[in-house]
């Protein structure tokens, strides 16, 4: 474990439960680690979805887009955005299926085909890289218990799944959580936003840089949500009296209230996430999960 996530584990706990510990947090985490390797071993074009719904269009030829968005685990909105940039880049070709005028199949071009043979030795780096801080002995337990929390079927034979592949994984579990937090919370509380309310009871008059670094968020959407929270009333912005360049943040005791109130309900959904495992199956499956989302790369 490292440095920080020591921290988090041994620090003033919201709800006797730190931080580091929250499954829905280090999924987050550990997404952003796979992106972040990602854009090292294989750039900014493909993303991550872009390449699973490309290899599966190309395993499967004639698949429609309903069908490749189950496989890539995308939306529909995200799927029709995903094929439509891969059909400009040239990628994906689109054909009338001749026995249902009202659907198109789906088709790799031969640049698609030359691409994705440059691309899949990237990509298996950076799924080997993902899995790197975790024992070789174990990497194909956690695989296994990550796809059981991103309820998905295991991937059968040798060809193209998305379910072979860790970092597609980790998005599908952290979309569970995504989903099972708004069905508890609705409108009322987002997980990235919970994140911040611990870490601001853990660490008050910190920086909004800290707030992010702690909660495992980029500077664009920590800047978002500390903007949205203090327009809520429930953080307060104030200059630093040991340096007056600097800003720091702490909670109103409205929004301490509530963090109280919500530390509950986050462990249910925590409990839910983990459903599918038992309860050595979990304290195993975050054992595994803790290096991969504190890794550096």
């Amino acid at each position: 474990m490292t440095e920080e996530a020591s921290e988090h584990a041994t620090s003033r706990p919201l709800g006797g439960v730190p931080l580091g510990a929250v499954c829905g947090h280090l999924l987050r985490r550990a997404q952003q680690v796979h992106n972040a390797l990602w854009l090292h071993e294989v750039g900014a074009a493909p993303t991550s979805p872009q390449y699973a719904v490309l290899a599966a269009i190309a395993a499967s030829p004639g698949l429609d887009q309903r069908q490749v968005g189950e496989l890539a685990s995308l939306d529909t909105s995200s799927t029709m955005d995903v094929v439509a940039r891969l059909a400009r880049r040239g990628w994906i070709a689109r054909e009338r299926d001749p026995a249902d005028g009202r659907r198109d199949m789906l088709t790799t071009t031969d640049g698609a085909a030359a691409a994705l043979d440059g691309l899949r030795p990237r990509v298996r780096r950076v799924q080997d890289r993902l899995l790197e801080p975790l024992p070789p002995g174990a990497r194909e337990a956690f695989v296994d218990l990550l796809r059981r929390v991103a309820r998905a079927e295991p991937a059968h034979g040798a060809g193209f799944s998305p379910m072979h592949i860790p970092g597609h994984l980790l998005r599908r579990a952290q979309q569970v959580h995504t989903a099972l937090f708004a069905d508890e919370f609705g409108r009322e509380l987002t997980g990235p936003q919970y994140a911040a309310l611990h870490v601001l009871v853990e660490h008050p008059a910190i920086s909004q840089r800290e707030l992010g670094d702690r909660a495992g968020l980029d500077r664009s959407t920590a800047a978002d949500l500390v903007q949205r929270l203090v327009g809520r009333g429930w953080i307060l912005r104030a200059r630093d009296v040991s340096d007056g360049r600097r800003r720091v943040l702490s909670l109103t005791p409205a929004a301490r209230r509530a963090a109280d109130a919500f530390a509950p309900r986050v462990a249910a959904v925590q409990d839910r996430l983990l459903e599918p495992l038992d309860a050595a199956e979990r304290e195993r499956f975050l054992a595994l999960l803790v290096p991969i989302a504190f890794a550096t790369g």
